[in-house]
């Protein structure tokens, strides 16, 4: 049995900045600062992760045997 009717992706409305500077497209600039912001703040939550994960494993007196 085949589909006969597939799924058409959808397609997503570009974001329109209200301050877009004349030589870049509307809406690339807040797009590429709210990327950035989220990817700042998911390496500071990784980061933050591993900093506790270490000092468990020294406290727990793995490292140290």
């Amino acid at each position: 049995m085949h589909n006969e009717s597939p799924i058409t992706p959808a397609r997503a409305e570009p974001r329109v900045a209200a301050g877009a500077s004349p030589g870049q497209r509307p809406g690339t600039a807040p797009l590429y600062a709210e990327q950035r912001q989220r990817a700042r703040r998911t390496a500071l939550w990784v980061g933050a992760i591993a900093v506790l994960v270490y000092v468990g494993f020294i406290l727990s007196g793995v490292i140290g045997r």
